[in-house]
């Protein structure tokens, strides 16, 4: 059975739902119809191709967590490409703590894998990988 999930512009899931039918899931969302299995009011959804869009919800507005100095340091080596290894020996802390520091991070950020942990600290500004220090703690 087919799904489909509608994410807004920050990557965020405002929707998910198996369908029987995607053809007529597209009709519905088109005609302004209600989404099936949507319990909220719906998002405003636009089809572009076969690729459907939320339109971006003004409360969906992330902030930044509150951030050590370390943990800053850390987004920091990172976003330069340094590798655990090389951030626990530039910053003077075992791996394992750089590697502490990553799971913490991943779950202020609320965040999956590395990637997306860097991907939010850039969109949020608190790394920036043409820079060497990083900026002061939140």
């Amino acid at each position: 059975m087919p799904s489909i999930v509608v994410f807004n512009d920050e990557g965020n899931v405002v929707y998910q739902n198996s369908v029987d039918d995607v053809h007529e899931l597209v009709k519905t969302i088109r005609d302004g119809g209600d989404l099936p299995g949507f319990s909220e009011s719906p998002p405003p959804v636009r089809i572009n191709g076969l690729i459907i869009l939320a339109e971006q919800s003004p409360i969906c507005k992330r902030t930044a967590p509150k951030l050590t100095q370390k943990q800053c340091q850390v987004l920091q080596c990172l976003a330069n490409s340094l590798t655990p290894e090389q951030t626990a020996m530039k910053m003077g802390l075992s791996e394992e703590s750089i590697r502490l520091y990553l799971r913490i991070l991943k779950k202020k950020f609320k965040t999956e894998s590395r990637d997306q942990l860097m991907a939010m600290a850039g969109y949020l500004g608190l790394c920036n990988p043409y820079q060497n220090e990083p900026p002061e703690a939140s």
